[in-house]
């Protein structure tokens, strides 16, 4: 196909002779252009050109010429005469010229004579399809939509040739990665023919396939096969159904000298009831990983289609994710990772020593290896926190997982670990632990910051428990030691265990808040009776009733000039509740007080901007208080009810549809 020159068209822009302006078309309502043709050769080409003119510009002179349109047997091209038009030329068929609707309506375009159709119809009388043209606009418009689908599929062949000579070159997968799969991937069952009385049964082990004898086998125990010592699930043969697992793996080639691919690749394993089970596997992602020559780093996906059996099945890009807010098994790129062949592809690139077999060992867990893979070009210092075992370190550099506040308490840019994590080398093995996060850096900081001596007892409690906050434990550890907050919070738990709504959280979230109202009322916290109350629930609540209504109403300016902002980032509802931004100061200590709960005490730092306190009511009830929510950097800290109590199942799955259609997606 070949273009149509626009330079050479400019001569024909005009028509020899103008349309006249008492023509009877003009007057119909329904006609918005009236067409009039004629037939040029231009460029050595014999060119179709159509002169629209426009019926709602026409004067007492001669009528407006709003469009040139220039029709070749496979290309066409219009000139826009209006003077608000941005762009003089354009490439749109005539159905979308000057679309005001969905629709399109041939009743609004009209020829100016019997002679300009019959001169656009035998124009394309060679064309098998006149035949089923009922007049002149239909000839036109299936015309230049069998061009506009000819040009689809050009410019589609010519992406699938590109995709196919990128993939020209790539190696064969490995010839036992069907075997790996079976034997370190897939889950791994021991099937046997159950018998009365049997103490030793005989059966077969899924992973390595040898027959292998069991002690006192049970349907659907776990054991471990004396062979080849993989954990499994015992099946009877009599009892089981058919068994299907999918898994998702990565391998890693080397595409060219600087460049990687990764290939994810889909395995299943099918069992049919009393039949041996089948290992089979697809590819469906390959992922080129590399720098630009401006340095940044790069990642181009292809996904398979399959059933398309053109050029090639690849397409460019991730494969669509199906279903949302649910499983999208060939869109997954988090897997196991095959490393049989990871040194030998890595060796002399430049993720020779990016430990990325370190990392994937240490985590013991799936992994995606084209983000690690990126970052660890953009930040080397990676390797190094592999050798030292900061796996947490790692994963939240190139997954950004944790807090969004991390960023300020890691510094990846530092040259030692005294830089990067701001601790002291001493206090590496509590950061070393396998449950260790970066709260747990953050708890740590705080910990010398005030004095403390860290201890792993302290941290296992706090990361067990849900409390490795800094943020809860930063007012305590201020006034009193780990081991005795640790004793304290462990006897309010007891006192009050019984209570679904109570956990070592909501202690330490109250006992946080107490401190902050014995601060605000001048308390001294040096006496171990107001620091260490009997009970928390009651001296909490009698704080929180001395902090007046009138103390924080210097702050309604300030919270009711965050209010529109408020609305439009967090107000939202579904299934019957609501949620709603304060109004005043007041309005927030209100809440507090007939909810008895402390979250009049937050207003300072809502009218801060440190946070954002919203109110979850009931549809038909939005003036009584239900359930209150603190934001804190678009998550949710902590949602509460009357008396402190936890969200319902259904205030849950409230809050849950809630994060995903407004917190997430204003995160992303």
């Amino acid at each position: 196909m070949s273009e149509i020159n626009q330079s050479a068209c400019r001569k024909y822009l005009f028509p020899a002779e103008a349309p006249s302006p008492d023509h009877g078309l003009f007057l119909v309502e329904q006609i918005k252009f009236v067409i009039c043709t004629s037939v040029r050769m231009i460029d050595h080409r014999r060119i179709l050109v159509l002169y629209l003119y426009s019926k709602g510009e026409v004067g007492h002179g001669t009528p407006a010429l709003a469009f040139t349109m220039f029709q070749a047997s496979d290309s066409f091209i219009t000139y826009a005469h209006g003077t608000e038009a941005k762009t003089r030329w354009r490439t749109s068929m005539l159905c979308n010229l000057n679309r005001q609707s969905y629709y399109f309506s041939r009743r609004e375009f009209a020829f100016y004579s019997r002679m300009d159709e019959e001169r656009l119809l035998t124009f394309f009388k060679s064309r098998k399809e006149s035949a089923n043209w009922e007049n002149g606009i239909d000839a036109i418009v299936h015309v230049q939509e069998d061009i506009r689908c000819k040009q689809r599929q050009r410019r589609e062949r010519n992406r699938k040739r590109a995709i196919r000579a990128k993939m020209k070159n790539l190696r064969p997968l490995p010839r036992d990665l069907k075997e790996w799969l079976r034997r370190e991937v897939l889950p791994a069952y021991f099937f046997y023919d159950s018998k009365k009385g049997g103490r030793q049964v005989e059966g077969v082990c899924s992973a390595c396939g040898h027959a292998v004898t069991v002690e006192r086998a049970k349907h659907n125990d776990a054991g471990t096969c004396p062979h080849c010592r993989r954990p499994f699930v015992m099946k009877s043969n009599g009892r089981r159904g058919r068994l299907w697992e999918r898994v998702t793996a990565s391998i890693i080639q080397r595409y060219d000298e600087d460049k990687l691919i990764v290939r994810i690749i889909k395995g299943n394993y099918t069992a049919p009831r009393g039949e041996r089970g089948q290992v089979d596997y697809y590819e469906k992602t390959r992922i080129i990983v590399g720098m630009n020559p401006n340095g940044e780093p790069f990642e181009e996906a292809y996904h398979n289609e399959f059933g398309c059996f053109d050029i090639t099945p690849w397409k460019k890009g991730y494969p669509p994710v199906m279903f949302l807010y649910q499983r999208n098994f060939n869109a997954e790129t988090c897997g196991f990772l095959y490393c049989r062949n990871l040194a030998r592809e890595l060796a002399g690139t430049p993720w020779q020593y990016c430990q990325l077999k370190s990392f994937y060992e240490g985590i013991q867990d799936e992994m995606q290896v084209a983000p690690y893979l990126t970052v660890s070009r953009m930040l080397p210092a990676i390797e190094f926190f592999v050798k030292l075992k900061l796996y947490w370190l790692v994963t939240h550099l190139v997954y950004k997982t944790g807090f969004s506040g991390a960023d300020t308490v890691i510094n990846p840019q530092g040259k030692n670990l005294r830089e990067v994590l701001q601790i002291d080398p001493s206090d590496l093995p509590i950061l070393q632990r396998p449950t260790a996060t970066v709260d747990s850096l953050a708890l740590l900081r705080k910990l010398r910051e005030e004095g403390h001596r860290p201890d792993a007892a302290f941290f296992d409690w706090a990361e067990q428990h849900d409390v490795c906050s800094s943020m809860l434990m930063q007012r305590a550890l201020h006034y009193t030691t780990p081991h005795k907050l640790m004793r304290y919070l462990g006897q309010q738990f007891a006192s009050r265990k019984a209570s679904n709504s109570w956990d070592h959280r909501s202690a330490a979230t109250d006992y946080r808040d107490y401190l902050g109202f014995c601060e605000t009322l001048h308390y001294d916290l040096t006496d171990e009776f107001i620091l260490f109350p009997r009970n928390l629930k009651r001296a909490h609540d009698r704080a929180q009733n001395m902090i007046r209504i009138d103390e924080v109403r210097q702050y309604d300016a300030q919270i009711a000039a965050s209010e529109k902002q408020l609305k439009q980032l967090y107000q939202f509802s579904a299934d019957g509740l609501v949620v709603l931004p304060p109004h005043t100061a007041g309005e927030i200590v209100s809440e507090g007080h007939k909810l008895h709960h402390c979250v009049g005490t937050y207003v300072e730092n809502v009218a801060r901007g440190l946070c954002a306190i919203l109110f979850v009511r009931k549809a038909e009830a939005k003036r009584t208080p239900f359930y209150t929510v603190e934001v804190r950097d678009g998550r949710i800290v902590q949602a509460r009810g009357n008396n402190n109590c936890a969200p319902t199942p259904e205030v849950k799955q409230f809050l849950d549809t809630w994060k995903k259609e407004k917190l997430m997606a204003r995160a992303a």
